[in-house]
């Protein structure tokens, strides 16, 4: 199937589906008895809703060299969101954002176009990609084609990986088919926030489809949240189940359940695309 922006674009802006990220992260810190990667995320989604605005208005091609030489206001306008990194984030990113923050103009652009000419990893840059996807995004929601990355090294040994940016996908989601359709899988992109849907069942890195090769871990704590694993790579997806909740955004709400994560990491998978915590 052809893979489609967010679905919080439907009824709103792209600056706007930023700000509902945000009010959802903040709402679940309330509640968290670990608040500090929401509370970071919600930060983080205004600063990015902001950058989205200024990408909005500087008409977007889509070929981020081209756009950052124009310029138009867009690299000023990530400035906000290194401030953000650089006060309010980890001490590595902390350290990071204060160090491109030191570059100069073509340097910050020259490491930007590196990340985005290569497999657009959070892995490979964290703060690259914080910088990059509200332009991204803005972007698909404008019907810019975003250019392919000059490598896709990475990328292409993704099954999952977005067929509109060649991003990797940070977070899976399961919901009801309509009519008499089977349930739907679903994969969100890191990078441009757009979702795609994947075989019921497959392996989101490798495209593994035998069964005994591929594990589904759950809990009782977090019955809504799996680890979608491959036993073949070695990789592995989280899954969230928007059936038992409407309310649910899947990319903010992975934070509720890191501890997942952290188990899974201890079984030797690697997740496919760090989540905003960086796990």
């Amino acid at each position: 199937m052809t893979p489609r922006s967010s679905w919080l674009h439907r009824d709103t802006t792209v600056a706007e589906a930023f700000e509902r990220r945000a009010e959802r992260a903040a709402l679940l810190a309330r509640s968290s008895s670990d608040a500090a990667p929401l509370e970071f995320a919600a930060g983080l989604y205004r600063a990015q809703g902001k950058v989205a605005e200024a990408v909005v208005k500087a008409a977007p091609t889509g070929a981020l060299d081209h756009d950052l030489e124009q310029d138009r206001g867009l690299l000023g306008a990530l400035d906000g969101i290194v401030r953000y990194a650089r006060d309010h984030g980890p001490p590595g990113l902390r350290a990071d954002a204060e160090g491109f923050r030191d570059l100069g103009r073509d340097a910050r652009v020259a490491r930007l176009i590196a990340w985005w000419c290569g497999p657009r990893a959070g892995r490979t840059d964290y703060l690259a990609r914080s910088l990059l996807r509200p332009y991204a995004e803005a972007a698909i929601a404008a019907g810019a084609t975003l250019a392919p990355p000059g490598e896709r090294t990475a990328a292409a040994a993704i099954t999952g990986a977005c067929t509109r940016c060649g991003g990797p996908p940070w977070i899976g989601w399961r919901r009801s088919g309509a009519g008499d359709e089977a349930p739907q899988r679903l994969l969100g992109c890191a990078v441009c926030g757009s979702e795609r849907h994947l075989d019921r069942i497959a392996c989101a890195g490798c495209g593994q489809t035998e069964p005994t090769k591929l594990a589904v871990f759950q809990t009782e704590r977090h019955a809504a949240v799996r680890i979608e694993a491959c036993d073949a790579c070695l990789r592995y997806v989280k899954s969230i189940d928007l059936t038992l909740d409407a309310r649910v955004i899947p990319e903010v709400d992975d934070l509720c359940s890191l501890a997942l994560d952290l188990w899974a990491t201890e079984q030797g998978y690697e997740r496919l695309e760090p989540s905003l915590a960086g796990i």
